[in-house]
């Protein structure tokens, strides 16, 4: 099974459940051994921003988790800025059934089934 490094992109003060549900459904789904690069603090700080840059540079791959209120969240719209200046992969996924506005630059929007995420990590790696 290979590993993949993820850095997860989501609403920090709204969305917690979704970053914590993606792990946890990834281990008892996802044919990939994911790591979580993600950031443990919201923001706005500088220090923030520097880490952002630092965690997406280590990752293989951004996704973004569309919440409710993701596509007004600044702190996303800077790591997408970031994944984008860094060339690196990016996609959003939403839970199923939402209908929640998609991010401006993160890439293509897929529902949230396993299969689909999985054949996302695949074609962007």
């Amino acid at each position: 099974m290979a590993e993949v490094r993820i850095f997860l992109s989501f609403e920090f003060d709204k969305d917690k459940h979704l970053h914590r549900n993606f792990y946890e459904l990834a281990k008892k789904n996802s044919s990939y051994r994911v790591k979580d690069h993600s950031l443990k603090e919201g923001y706005p700080t500088k220090e923030w921003l520097d880490e952002a840059r630092k965690k997406i540079g280590q990752c293989d791959i951004v996704i973004v988790l569309v919440g409710q209120d993701t596509h007004n969240a600044p702190g996303v719209e800077k790591e997408v800025t970031v994944a984008n200046q860094l060339h690196k992969p990016i996609f959003q996924i939403r839970p199923q059934g939402k209908t929640w506005g998609k991010v401006s630059g993160a890439g293509e929007l897929v529902s949230w089934k396993w299969k689909t995420i999985d054949e996302m990590i695949h074609k962007l790696l």
